[in-house]
């Protein structure tokens, strides 16, 4: 079950960076999406709760 949440972080902490990244271009109006310093752990815990929720 650790492995699946470590795994869940580490996806969700992409895909966090990947969207702050790529909406901040077109927006800049969600301070938690265009930051990428608080996007990436925001997603990560959101990865991990996911993640162990569904395959834990």
């Amino acid at each position: 079950m650790i492995v699946v949440s470590v795994i869940g972080a580490v996806v969700g902490g992409g895909l966090g960076w990947l969207i702050s990244k790529n909406l901040s271009r077109f927006t800049g109006t969600c301070p938690i999406m265009c930051n990428s310093k608080i996007a990436v752990p925001y997603f990560a815990f959101l990865g991990m709760l996911i993640a162990a929720q569904y395959l834990g």
